[in-house]
């Protein structure tokens, strides 16, 4: 997160990892020790932008689609300066695979046009030479993984 530089106090939008993706819980409470204030998203509709709810180490999560857990409705909406976004698979051009609902993609389109930075957090083992892509696909930023940190987007 040093090479991102987000704002002092800024917000920071993680994930609660499924399967084997990579923990990013660790860096969670490191940054909320820092003063970050933290958001989880939600998925509010199958066809929506994810929504992004105030998270702090200790609250309660419900269930959300495909074994994710996430914050409930009660959670305040806000709005983060850095999404952290999880992956299966991530090129050098900054386009990753996700689960196949388009959920990210729609969300940093719009994330974007507030300034938001999109970082994808995986292994480097999860690189490939080419993600196939479409034109609505927004790519990451940057890639921060286990053995690397790579910028994709000036």
């Amino acid at each position: 997160m040093a090479a991102i530089a987000p704002p002092a106090a800024g917000v920071v939008a993680g994930y609660w990892p499924i399967g084997a993706e990579i923990d990013p819980r660790p860096l969670l409470l490191a940054l909320d020790r820092r003063g970050f204030r933290l958001a989880l998203p939600a998925v509010v509709a199958p066809s929506a932008p994810l929504a992004f709810r105030r998270w702090r180490p200790d609250d309660r999560l419900v269930r959300g689609p495909v074994g994710t857990s996430q914050p409930p409705p009660e959670c305040p909406e806000i709005v983060p300066d850095v999404i952290i976004v999880p992956l299966l698979a991530f090129d050098r051009r900054g386009y990753r695979l996700g689960y196949g609902g388009g959920f990210y993609d729609r969300t940093l389109a719009l994330a974007r046009r507030r300034g938001a930075l999109a970082a994808g957090v995986g292994y480097a083992w999860q690189e490939i030479p080419a993600v196939p892509c479409e034109p609505f696909d927004q790519p990451l930023d940057w890639v921060i993984g286990d053995a690397m940190t790579l910028r994709c987007r000036q």
